[in-house]
Parts: structure tokens; sequence; C-alpha cells
């Protein structure tokens, strides 16, 4: 014992050295030092919102902050919302820490995951990052935790067990007594909230560290507006204009193979999916319908099924048909697509973007993917297209989303000299959203959606959950729930449905909701609780698959 002691004391005194001797990178912005003093001085259960716009250097600020920890022989967790973005956090931290750094996501095998749960626990590597599930990753001396992106829905895990790893993480910090970072350039209306109650701390990262001026942000009128492959001509020169500088240009669209709809012209039939409620997706390379659903895929008919008429076209774009059209018109020139389709493959991610780091002039087309925490130094213009879904959709985050996206979108541009553009795609450009969001000013953005939300008592100024239940019969959802509604007092909430979810139809099963608001958080908890003992004691539960979701981000 005495012998392993001594091993130990030595590794730790290695540390420290390696740590101290450690030269970082660049040297810290007057806002980034005042940033790391402040949260290295946080003690206790601190919950503290780093907010940073894009190119702020938020992800430096973290490593300092990290180095605090170490030098104290603390362990830090630092998860991340995408397995995309955790090559490159795992890249910038290992830079500075070297083997003192673990990785744990779903793409790893069971070995891997299990290997660096046992390290982190049992304190031979000091920092984990990881997605979701590494919310659940304890060390002997945890001191920090740090959300990146914290805004990010993907933190909701909504098959199986639901649960929020932010929360869960926030939980952890309170019951540990440590600090807890939240950081983004576009924080979530929540988190927000609680930062005006005070009950969250601010830190703000105003400039960038480049000190280059943000990118230029203009919006493109496109209602009577030929469009190829859902680009408008202005879009198109532009982007000739940016490859003729050796610059890269980037596409943004949130919707991934080539076209959203197969349709028959003649008699309206279209392509669903047999188990879902949604329309088929055509991916061209694979020459399959797909349900983006359920991964249900068919053949592509020649003729429609319904009619026979061979008058059988496509609606919408896509990734895929955007690469296509754009190797047409710009043939010398390389394209990257970064999708859940194009990056399937075992460290498809890292070389695609190694593949993008050390080309000069290329476009860059993908999904919400692309968009998430990725510098690209050598990028000038962005062009997003199909954003028009965020200004008419019913779903009560859609406007919170669009607004997140089309920010983060525009932070990846112009990293270098400063001169790029945003050019954004709609056919409502004079809503008051997007003239906002046009401002580039996040922050006011939220300040206007929140106003709305407090007058309305809506979230996060009153409280959600949804109970949801699913069977092979409407019916028998609505018969449960509208029982369930019963026994419900609406002096503590109101009760909204049964309505169908917005995707009725999932795997066979018919999809049905019953709505929740309550003004407190503590009245939701209670009435919750009722409710499920309730359902414990109903027979009629076992008719139908019933779950609760909290807070909810899918309707």
């Amino acid at each position: 014992l005495r012998n392993i002691k001594t091993v130990m004391d030595d590794m730790d005194a290695v540390a420290k050295v390696e740590i101290e001797n450690n030269s970082f990178q660049k040297n810290l912005t007057p806002q980034q030092t005042e940033a790391v003093k402040t949260l290295s001085e946080l003690r206790g259960f601190a919950p503290t919102l780093l907010y940073g716009v894009t190119g702020s250097g938020k992800t430096e600020v973290y490593i300092r902050c990290i180095q605090e920890q170490l030098l104290q022989q603390k362990s830090v967790l630092l998860l991340a919302p995408e397995i995309a973005l955790t090559p490159q956090l795992e890249q910038r931290v290992k830079d500075q820490f070297g083997p003192a750094v673990g990785m744990y996501h779903s793409k790893m095998t069971p070995a891997k995951r299990y290997k660096a749960w046992k390290q982190f626990r049992a304190g031979e590597i000091n920092i984990l990052i990881g997605t979701r599930s590494a919310a659940m990753m304890s060390a002997p001396k945890l001191g920090l935790i740090i959300i990146d992106e914290e805004h990010d829905a993907s933190y909701k895990q909504h098959e199986g067990f639901k649960f929020s790893a932010r929360d869960l993480a926030i939980k952890r910090a309170q019951m540990l007594k440590i600090p807890i970072i939240l950081g983004s350039a576009t924080p979530s209306l929540r988190t927000l909230r609680l930062v005006d109650e005070k009950k969250f701390g601010l830190i703000k990262l105003t400039k960038r560290i480049t000190k280059q001026n943000p990118p230029k942000f203009s919006i493109l009128d496109i209602n009577e507006t030929p469009l190829t492959s859902g680009l408008a001509p202005q879009a198109i020169e532009a982007i000739a204009a940016t490859l003729k500088q050796q610059k890269q240009a980037m596409i943004f669209i949130n919707r991934r193979g080539f076209a959203p709809q197969f349709i028959c012209s003649s008699c309206a039939w279209r392509a669903t999916c047999n188990s879902c409620d949604s329309s088929l997706v055509l991916h061209h390379h694979l020459e399959r319908l797909i349900c983006h659903r359920c991964d249900s895929a068919f053949g592509v008919p020649s003729d429609c099924p319904s009619c026979g008429a061979e008058q059988l076209a496509i609606v919408g774009t896509g990734t895929e048909q955007l690469e296509i059209t754009l190797q047409e018109l710009f043939p010398q020139i390389s394209i990257f697509r970064m999708d859940k389709d194009s990056t399937k493959k075992a460290n498809s991610m890292e070389l695609l973007l190694k593949a993008i780091h050390e080309s000069k002039s290329s476009i860059l087309i993908g999904t919400q993917m692309l968009i998430k925490g990725h510098d690209f130094p050598n990028l000038e213009l962005v062009v997003a297209i199909d954003v028009d879904q965020g200004v008419t959709s019913l779903h009560p985050a859609a406007i919170e989303e669009m607004g997140q996206q089309l920010i983060q979108v525009a932070g990846r541009a112009g990293r270098s000299d400063g001169n790029a553009l945003v050019l954004v795609q709609s056919r409502y450009a004079q809503d008051k959203n997007l003239l906002q969001l046009k401002k580039g000013n996040y922050l006011n953005f939220a300040k206007s959606i929140l106003a709305e939300r407090k007058a309305l008592n809506q979230p996060p100024y009153s409280f959600e959950a949804i109970i949801k239940a699913a069977s092979p019969k409407t019916q028998t959802n609505i018969d449960f729930l509208d029982q369930l509604k019963k026994t419900i007092d609406t002096k503590r909430c109101i009760a909204v449905g049964p309505i169908p979810a917005m995707q009725a139809k999932v795997r066979g099963s018919y999809q049905h909701h019953l709505v929740l608001q309550a003004p407190t958080r503590t009245d939701l908890n209670s009435l919750l609780q009722d409710l499920i003992n309730q359902l414990s004691k109903n027979k009629s539960s076992n008719k139908v698959r019933w779950s609760v979701d909290v807070d909810p981000v899918e309707f």
C-alpha cells in the first residue's frame, strides 16, 4: 500500500508539472481573462451561463477552467450535444492535457465505453468528454461540469428512458455542491429566464477573438423567384463569386436525402410509410424511398401505384439534390456533404472535417450537424435555405430553434478576414423575427420572444408535461386519456387534449397526447406523481403504451 501511494503521488506530481509547463496556443482576450477569473473563483453549487458570440473563444475558457480543476487534483465532466462535436473537443482538450482525457459516446464499442467509465470512476483519467449518457458518469473528485451548447435539443433523450442530460447534469452539480458552466452563443429561453431571476450567474463574451466584424446578414425574398434545387439566382451568383476568391461557401438545409416528397402529378398520390404517418424521402444514391421515422425502405416505383400514370415527380430539396446540382454547376470544385447519411462509417466525420480544412475553394452542404461548433477559417459565404418552416410551424419551439440555427450558421463564417456574407432565403422576408435576427443580436431576439411567452403564460413562464399514449387504435388512446383527464384537478393545472401527436402514427401505433401546464414546477411534479400512482392501479393503462415527457421538446 505504501508503494502504491508513492507511485500515485509521483503521478500526481508529473500531471501537475505537465499542466503548469503547458504552453497554451494563444493569449486570452480581456473578456476571456475576466471570465476565467470569475469562473475559477466559483465555490459550491453555482450554475453559470457563459454566453459568448460565435468565435468569442468559449472553448479556450473551458480549457483554462479545466486547468484550474486539475491543479486542485479534481476531475471535470465536459458534455457535448452530439457525437459530431466530440472529436474536435477531444483534440482541443488533448492538445493541452494529453492522456488525461477520455471519451464516452454511443458510437464507441461497449468495451471502449466500459474502459472509459472504469478509468474515470477510478480517477485514472481526469477529464471525460461525452454526449447525453456521459452525464451519469461519476468520478472520485468531480470538481466541475461543463455543458457545451447548452441550448441544444439533442441533450433530450426521447426514446426509452426519457431524460434531459442538461437538467440531470445541473441536478448532479447541485447534489455534489460543485460549479456547473452552461456555454452557448444562443442560450435556451429557460436558461435566460433563470439568469433574469438571478438563479443562474451570467458571464458574457461579446467580441470575437479575431476582432473581425460579424458577417453581413441579408434576407432574400424568394417569392416569384425561380429556384434551382432550392437555390435562388442571387445565391448561386454569390457562391460563384466566393469560389472565385478561393474561399468556401456553405449551404445549410436541415433536410437530408434527395427530396422530401415523391408524388404523382396525375392523381396526387404521395409515397408514404406503411407504418408511419409520414412521407417517404427519396434517397438518390441508394435508389430507395426511406422513412426517416422508422427507417423502413422501399423501392422507387416507375409508375404510380394508384393510377398507373408515369407522371411521377419530386417535391422539395434535400442535401443529396443540392450536392448533385452544385457539382453540375461547379464541376471543378470540391463539394463536401455533411449529414447523417454521409457520416455513418467509423471516423468519417474526422476525415470529412480534415478534408474541409485542407481545401481552399470548396462548397460545404449540410444539415444542423454542420453548423454546431465547427471552425471553418476559410468560410466566407453561408446560404440558409428552407428556413420558413420555423416561421410557419405550429411547434411551440420552432421560432426559438430557427433563431438558434440562423445565429449558429452565421457564426461559422468570417472568422479570418471579416468580410463574410449570410444569405437567408425566405418567402416571409418581412417577418418580425427574421428582421430581428438580421441584426445579429440573439439576446435581443430572445428578449422579444420571452416577452411574448410571458404575456401568454407559456414556457418558460409555466411548466409543461405530456402524457403520451400509443396503441393500434385511435379510440383506445382517446378513451384512456379522457379517463385520466377527468381525475385532474383543473385548479392545479390546465389540461389540453386528448389531441393527435404531430407525428400521428409511428411504427404502426397511433399517438395521442394530453398536455398539462402548471404555474410552478412544484405543482407540476406533484400532479404528475398523483397521476402516475393512479395509472399504476388503472387497468385501462394496460391497453396502451403510455409515458410521461416533462419539458417536452417533441410534440
